[in-house]
């Protein structure tokens, strides 16, 4: 049986997603972990071309003066996964559900990987 979604929200007071998986799982992704982790083509250098990632979110030494990363919108893609618009101008990444499942950050599912 595969595991999906039962409740997708953007979690403002925690600055996270979260998502409640039909196995009753509860996932908490922060924003800045779900940047680092987008898997799209160029962040992930799927062309090969050795450029730098452009989704490392750099800690700025002046956090005062850095606007902060969260998501401007987030939409659903069929029925297999959300694709996020970043503040930073970065929305090309389309998180799978296995994907989101699979990088849980949680303690339990770090130690199952």
């Amino acid at each position: 049986m595969q595991v999906v979604p039962r409740k997708i929200k953007l979690a403002a007071e925690n600055n996270g997603l979260s998502i409640e998986w039909s196995d009753g799982h509860v996932s908490l992704y922060p924003y800045k972990f779900l940047r680092e982790k987008c898997p799209c083509a160029t962040c992930t250098d799927a062309h090969g071309t050795g450029a730098p990632r452009t989704n490392v979110v750099v800690d700025n030494p002046l956090p005062m003066f850095q606007k902060a990363l969260k998501p401007d919108k987030a939409e659903l893609v069929g029925r297999y996964a959300v694709q996020i618009n970043w503040s930073d101008g970065h929305s090309t990444g389309i998180y799978s559900f296995d994907y989101l499942r699979e990088i849980c950050p949680c303690e339990e599912c770090r130690e199952m990987h």
